[in-house]
């Protein structure tokens, strides 16, 4: 979802109300399945205007910075993701994984679906992105967090209590492009093993950003 920097609440309530969305607690990937437990969110519940800046890159790979932000209006948390396309291919679709820690690099579990009282908390959500992004663009969007003591009058979850969230970590799990070309991330796997439901050294969530996935074409084998 692109963002704008200031919204109203009711818009974003609205928003939140786009689309249906399936996270199953410790469900196993999404359709073609998985080795490894995870959440898959099969849509956004935010907003989504399209919007992209010119980026600067060479290489066939893609690049992202992940921030925790807060409304100016409500003071309501989000995560906010700057997603940079350094291929020479446009890309028609992503599917990425993201996971939460506090401030100390404790792993979440979060609602990540916060319109939805049937989700279960999760430690990761694995959330297919459909927004084209074109040959040297960048595209943000972002997800709305949950936080009990800034969300007055919105359905209790949880204990109620405040957002607890300080960090985040996303990582790409495949990329579909306009031409029809999959690239399937060989290290996905790996990283989900090493940081979904782990507690992380602080020092390292601090310098995870910005990642970089070096991406092989079809093109450039051999």
């Amino acid at each position: 979802m692109n963002r704008k920097r200031v919204m109203t609440a009711v818009v974003i309530f609205a928003l939140l109300c786009v689309g249906v969305i399936s996270c199953a607690p410790e469900a196993l990937g999404v359709t073609g399945g998985s080795s490894a437990a995870e959440t898959p969110c099969a849509a956004n519940p935010c907003e989504s205007t399209g919007n992209q800046k010119k980026a600067v890159g060479s290489g066939n790979s893609v690049s992202r910075i992940v921030e925790l932000r807060e409304y100016e209006d409500s003071g309501w948390p989000y995560l906010y993701d700057t997603y940079t396309n350094h291929t020479d291919k446009t890309i028609s679709s992503r599917q990425y994984c993201m996971l939460a820690y506090d401030k100390e690099g404790q792993p979440l579990k979060l609602q990540w679906y916060i319109m939805d009282s049937s989700d279960k908390p999760a430690y990761a959500c694995l959330y297919d992105d459909h927004d084209e992004i074109i040959p040297g663009a960048s595209a943000d969007s972002g997800w709305t967090l949950y936080d009990g003591e800034k969300m007055t009058g919105w359905p209790k979850i949880g204990d109620g209590g405040p957002n607890r969230v300080a960090y985040a970590l996303y990582c790409d799990r495949r990329i579909v492009f306009s031409d029809g070309e999959v690239w399937e991330n060989p290290e996905y796997e790996d990283w989900l093993e090493k940081y979904k439901g782990k507690s992380v050294p602080v020092e390292e969530l601090k310098n995870y950003y910005p990642s970089v996935l070096a991406v092989t074409l079809q093109d450039q084998d051999g």
